[in-house]
């Protein structure tokens, strides 16, 4: 009776719809992909089918289902619908909207599109009906009482802009706007999808850890945008060289760099399961390697690949985001300041630089370094 209203038969009548599902699949395999290149959790196998089995039918049975419906019928009809709602596997997937105590389930939280903001998208599901999008994948096979469900929370958004209203109609958009992006991002037919992700790197990533040949050919972006995080803003004036700050002394009138030649870095998969025949395995990620007297490495995760690449357009980091990025490079600048070094960078007012270099004679040279033409 409940057949083309229940939430566990629509998300199983999703994956299974023979056009659609497939691409279902690849975007939910994505999310999972990119919460494993974060480097937070080692996902085993019980955690995946945990995760699954909550986002097709949750943790009711079917009387309990039954229940629910009922009550969405009679008493209390908001709260219940939102109880149904976010049964629907486009909430379901990282546990909806509740906390929950299931790891992966947690995890999956940070790679939710429904949290991040894209003004002229948002635009779009803010005011067009749910049931006027024909830019969504059509399921023959199952219910729509979900969009039964997403008509009335686009009914009732409220249009006015009364005194005094303004957090709760912020709240209601909000809400809306959270779900309306989850559905849209997994049912859309074209493939913008990777737009929608919290991470603006997150579908290159994906990308790279397939393709070593264009992991090693994005070696040049990740040694400028370290140069950027030394504050070293003109990438002309190393020539490609990496160069990293010894370190900062109170009321210090030098800031000192020992500079790296490009040519010793290459950036390589991170595959420890490379050579695993009979277990299948995705990589954990990058890493700019370094090869002079030893190797020094330098693990990109999905965190700090995002904040390489944000470094490079502009970005100045928090502190809390610092904290985390630099921990990373800390362990990598430790390794290389064991490295011989023939160059080293000195200035006092982050504009003017002055040079030492050491040939191969043993004779030290310094020269003004300047910067790249305007």
């Amino acid at each position: 009776d409940l057949k083309s209203r229940c939430y566990a038969l629509h998300n199983a009548q999703s994956f299974q719809d023979e056009a659609a599902g497939a691409r279902l699949i690849d975007r939910l395999q994505a999310l999972y992909t990119l919460t494993h290149l974060r480097g937070r959790l080692h996902i085993t196998l019980r955690d995946l089918r945990s995760a699954l089995a909550f986002m097709l039918v949750g943790t009711r049975n079917c009387d309990e289902i039954h229940e629910l419906y009922a009550h969405a019928a009679t008493q209390e009809p908001e709260d219940a619908r939102a109880a149904i709602l976010q049964g629907f596997y486009f909430n379901s997937w990282m546990g909806g909207d509740q906390p929950n105590t299931d790891r992966l389930l947690t995890q999956l939280k940070a790679v939710d599109m429904g949290k991040t903001a894209d003004p002229r998208l948002d635009r779009q599901l803010a005011l067009t009906a749910p049931g006027d999008d024909l830019q969504r994948f059509s399921f023959a096979a199952r219910g729509s009482y979900d969009q039964a469900i997403l008509d009335k929370l686009f009914a009732d958004l409220p249009r006015s802009y009364a005194p005094g209203a303004e957090n709760q109609r912020t709240a209601a958009y909000q809400t809306y706007l959270a779900i309306a992006r989850r559905r849209y991002f997994f049912e859309r037919r074209d493939d913008g999808w990777g737009e929608m992700l919290p991470y603006r790197t997150g579908k290159p990533m994906l990308d790279l850890v397939k393709d070593p040949a264009a992991a090693a050919a994005i070696r040049s972006d990740l040694i400028r945008a370290i140069n950027r995080g030394e504050g070293l803003f003109d990438p002309q004036r190393l020539q490609g060289d990496l160069a990293l700050e010894v370190r900062r002394v109170d009321k210090g009138t030098i800031r000192s760099y020992r500079v790296f030649p490009s040519d010793r870095f290459r950036v390589e998969i991170q595959d420890a399961s490379r050579n695993a025949r009979f277990v299948e395995h995705t990589p954990r990620g990058l890493i700019l390697r370094y090869r002079g007297v030893s190797q020094a490495d330098l693990y990109l995760n999905l965190d700090v690949f995002e904040m390489l690449q944000r470094l490079n357009t502009g970005y100045r980091p928090s502190l809390e985001e610092e904290q985390g990025y630099y921990l990373s490079l800390t362990v990598f600048k430790n390794r290389l300041g064991s490295e011989r070094y023939d160059e080293v960078l000195l200035t006092m007012t982050g504009h003017d630089f002055y040079r030492i270099q050491r040939r191969a004679n043993g004779a030290l040279v310094m020269e003004h370094l300047k910067g790249a033409p305007n």
